[in-house]
């Protein structure tokens, strides 16, 4: 009996130790520091063809303006982008807009400067943003973009950059976690965007997490283990992952939308990025299914992703240039 009784407490605390443990990471994910690639950029940008100026909003926002640097030979990436887009009789020439870009969980915005990189070829303004709990951001915890602050993130940043640049036309740009933020944002924005990119990004927080609950212990013990963690985020931090519901804020946005998502990833299922690219209310639906893509390679497969994602920002500012003459 004695056996029996220490094998039940033995695996009482063993479920309970998973729960607490991604409780913790869940509302106070692991910074992550800066790494070697990182300050390749940060310390040689115009080796990149690109200027970076690092900013802080009153609000302790962290934030990177990313731009290009005509006066200095462009990187073989932005080589390759200008290239590319010239074979596709595509011009970049009047190409003067923002585009704001956030990175995924336990991400920071630095790892998007090879991201940006491309994008300031085609005339963008990239502007690389801290999550909450995330890189240098002062916020310890994060509630994937169910709080206010969270959802007017973006303005506070905007705010604080229209001191430094004039207005242009805005479109948005989101990865993973990232992507929640990006069309929570979007959509509570004092200010108008013109387009959105996805990249393996989910429908509902809370079915993410059942997901993989589900596929590490089955569907009976991990059902329950799921069940017991939103007990515990509620609880602790009055916080529930289905208030994390991007499906249903994308139902309220009609602009235009691209998405990416990869056949093998494991983290948030490419069927949860295709159930939210159908919740938008949006006649200009764009979804690409990349079949050698995972959550962590989507960027850098072989897929054209650089090329399509470029081409439909270009399109959708094109056209809303035509719209106001």
């Amino acid at each position: 009996m004695k056996i029996v009784m220490r094998v039940f407490f033995l695996i009482l605390s063993l479920f309970i130790g998973i729960v607490f443990y991604n409780h913790y990471q869940i509302i106070h994910p692991s910074k992550r520091m800066l790494q070697p690639y990182h300050y390749e950029w940060l310390e040689h940008p115009k080796e990149h063809g690109m200027e970076i100026e690092k900013y802080t909003t009153k609000g302790g926002i962290p934030y990177l303006m990313v731009t290009r640097n005509k006066n200095h030979t462009s990187s073989q990436r932005i080589t390759t982008v200008m290239r590319t887009f010239h074979d596709l009789n595509i011009s970049i020439k009047n190409c003067d807009a923002t585009l704001v870009m956030f990175h995924g969980k336990n991400g920071r915005k630095e790892d998007l400067l090879p991201v940006a990189e491309r994008y300031i070829a085609l005339g963008f303004t990239c502007l690389l943003i801290d999550l909450p709990a995330h890189g240098e951001s002062p916020i310890d915890s994060v509630y994937y973009a169910t709080k206010e602050y969270e959802q007017n993130y973006v303005d506070a940043v905007l705010d604080d950059v229209y001191a430094h640049i004039s207005k242009k036309p805005l479109m948005m740009w989101g990865m993973s976690l990232g992507g929640a933020f990006a069309i929570q944002n979007v959509y509570h924005s004092k200010y108008p965007f013109k387009a959105l990119v996805l990249v393996a990004t989910f429908d509902r927080f809370d079915g993410v997490l059942k997901d993989k609950a589900v596929r590490l212990f089955g569907s009976f013990i991990g059902s329950s283990l799921y069940s017991i963690l939103e007990k515990s985020l509620s609880f602790f931090d009055n916080f529930s992952p289905r208030d994390s519901n991007s499906a249903l804020v994308a139902s309220k946005l009609s602009l235009p939308i691209f998405m990416i998502h990869g056949k093998d990833d494991r983290l948030i299922d490419y069927k949860r990025g295709k159930a939210l690219l159908d919740s938008f209310d949006s006649t200009d639906k764009n979804f690409a299914l990349d079949k050698k893509g995972n959550h962590h390679n989507i960027l850098i497969t072989d897929y054209p992703f650089y090329k399509e994602s470029g081409a439909f920002l270009l399109k959708n500012l094109s056209d809303s240039n035509k719209k106001r003459l």
